[in-house]
């Protein structure tokens, strides 16, 4: 088998256990932490918060170490080891922890889940894009099986987690085994281009990124459209629980809501690297944006389940039109040995934000409600959203590199 087809085929393998594994962890967090453990919304938002916060301490760091790697396996080899014993970390440290010992299970689940998959994603999101580079495959098209995993979770994790809660957390690390096996048999090659191009990368090169306008406006995107997006989606599958007349069906129905919102997640994964191509990176951030806002608003609206589950398949759209063109707008606007260092801090800026707004957001839902919260937050990604039109830059021309910028700056 050609090498490049046989890495795309194991790394979508991979991709798809990773995300099922994520999927049965976090996708009902909020379902197990307040209706199994008993924890208040606005503590679940500061658990959220917490995650964030403690991710943010690492995602620079991991995403400078991710980048000296380059496509050399060891990182990601070390997420794998750390993901393994995930189902009894949840089942008998952390779940009595956060029930007795509310702040120091917080924090002890914040440090090992920040590195999982807060900042354990980023790592192998652009560790697959290196990879997709190298051997002439899109990345979307791999990401698309992730999505698949995601809803294979969601489907199995929402039809059991009324009965049977910690089902989820032993998925995972059935589905880590499997996910090490692929990702040993991969070949991937490390050239010497390539050892000296990681080899010569260092820290001062990151702090030149604080002279590029477009990293800071991609930014300001990342702080106040998605960030404020993925907030409101934080305790959606509560908001949606409550349009039933009990809380059981509810989390029934958004197991299988999310599985088949998912199933087009997927579809759309597959054909969006045409469309962002097409578009250019900068105007599929700005309709993801859009797409974003007006989901968030169609939420504030009191339609009942039926309007609220049409609302949520707006996300079957917006999320692979956001995976794609941020790695684009990245490649066209970035020096490419830099790749994993400006995701890993795109996503530093989101937990900032998450850490931020987590609280605050959930305060407001047991204050104010959700619908008069989703308003808010609609309008604010919504206003830049429109921001974004001016500021993000629709470029396709050759990325220039830092050693092309200093020589043209001298």
């Amino acid at each position: 088998m050609v090498t490049g087809k046989r890495n795309y085929i194991l790394l979508s393998i991979f991709d798809f256990l990773y995300l099922f594994a994520w999927s049965s962890t976090m996708a009902f967090f909020v379902i197990w932490t307040t209706q199994h453990l008993g924890i208040s919304a606005t503590k679940t938002g500061w658990l959220y918060a917490i995650n964030a916060f403690i991710a943010l301490t690492m995602q620079p760091f991991f995403g400078f170490i991710s980048d000296k790697f380059g496509t050399k396996k060891s990182l990601i080899f070390l997420i794998i080891a750390l993901l393994l014993p995930i189902g009894p970390f949840f089942i008998y440290v952390y779940a009595p922890l956060l029930v007795s010992s509310f702040w120091l299970g917080a924090v002890l689940g914040g440090i090992y889940l920040g590195i999982i998959f807060n900042s354990g994603c980023g790592v192998i999101d652009s560790y697959i894009d290196k990879i997709s580079r190298r051997y002439s495959f899109e990345y979307g098209r791999v990401r698309m099986w992730g999505s698949l995993g995601w809803a294979a979770a969601a489907y199995i994790v929402g039809r059991n987690i009324n009965d049977n809660p910690n089902l989820s957390f032993w998925l995972v690390s059935i589905a880590i085994v499997l996910a090490a096996v692929c990702f040993m048999m991969t070949k991937i090659e490390v050239t010497l281009e390539e050892e000296k191009m990681t080899s010569s990368l260092k820290a001062v090169h990151v702090f030149e990124l604080a002279k590029n306008k477009q990293f800071w406006m991609l930014i300001i995107f990342t702080l106040f459209v998605t960030q404020i997006y993925d907030t409101y989606d934080q305790q959606f599958a509560q908001y949606f629980s409550l349009q039933f007349s009990s809380v059981d069906e509810g989390n029934k129905w958004y197991g299988t809501l999310a599985s088949v919102q998912v199933c087009f997640e997927t579809l759309f994964l597959g054909l969006m690297p045409w469309f962002v191509n097409r578009v250019g990176a900068k105007w599929a951030l700005v309709i993801a944006g859009t797409i974003m806002s007006v989901r968030i608003l169609g939420s504030a609206v009191p339609l009942g389940p039926v309007w609220i589950a049409a609302v949520k398949m707006m996300h079957a759209i917006e999320k692979p039109l956001i995976l794609i063109s941020v790695f684009k707008f990245i490649s066209q606007n970035f020096d490419h040995k830099l790749s994993s260092t400006i995701y890993l801090l795109v996503l530093f800026a989101a937990s900032i934000a998450t850490t931020v707004y987590s609280p605050v957001v959930g305060y407001l839902y047991d204050t104010i409600g959700f619908a008069n919260a989703y308003i808010i937050l609609g309008i604010i990604s919504g206003l830049f959203t429109l921001f974004s039109v001016f500021s993000l830059r629709n470029r396709k021309d050759p990325v220039i590199t830092l050693s092309q910028e200093r020589e043209s700056l001298a």
